[in-house]
């Protein structure tokens, strides 16, 4: 009788750590819509800040998976925290040739004391907060194919 030869595969993981210093924020997450189509009308894609859940309305349909909200990670030390930061943000096609697209933006937190919470310019109390920006992106009829991009701006002022 004759047996097989064993084999072995290797493939590489990553993995990953953030630590935080006190009164700073990090990045950990990109806001991103995902993949979409434009159809003869306009619509729009909106990213839940609170749960992450994608939607959209009009022409615009969804396609697959690989939306996110952006995430922050910050610690404040201090008695209370200010957020605040932009409202919405332009996302221009990667190599021109296509109008751009707006954004309005949500903010969210949550606090080392539990739940998720939408935020204005709020004071929160100090110790380890998540924050979550979602958003809705105005998407126009027949937008040309391509990948589009845009930055904003968090700001947490520690108090």
């Amino acid at each position: 009788m004759l047996c097989a030869s064993a084999h072995a595969a290797d493939t590489n993981v990553t993995a990953n750590a953030a630590v935080i210093r006190p009164n700073t924020l990090i990045k950990t997450d990109d806001l991103d819509f995902g993949t979409l189509t434009s159809g003869p009308t306009g619509g729009t894609v909106s990213v839940n800040a609170v749960s992450g859940a994608r939607t959209s309305t009009g022409g615009v349909t969804l396609v697959g998976t690989g939306a996110q909200r952006a995430r922050f990670q910050g610690t404040g030390g201090i008695l209370l925290i200010t957020v605040s930061g932009s409202t919405s943000v332009t996302l221009a096609r990667v190599g021109g040739g296509a109008p751009n697209m707006t954004a309005s933006l949500v903010r969210a937190a949550s606090t080392s004391g539990g739940g998720i919470a939408l935020l204005g310019s709020t004071l929160l109390p100090s110790g380890v907060q998540t924050y979550y920006i979602g958003g809705t992106l105005t998407v126009p009829a027949n937008q040309p194919a391509g990948d589009y991009s845009g930055t904003f701006t968090l700001t947490v002022n520690y108090l």
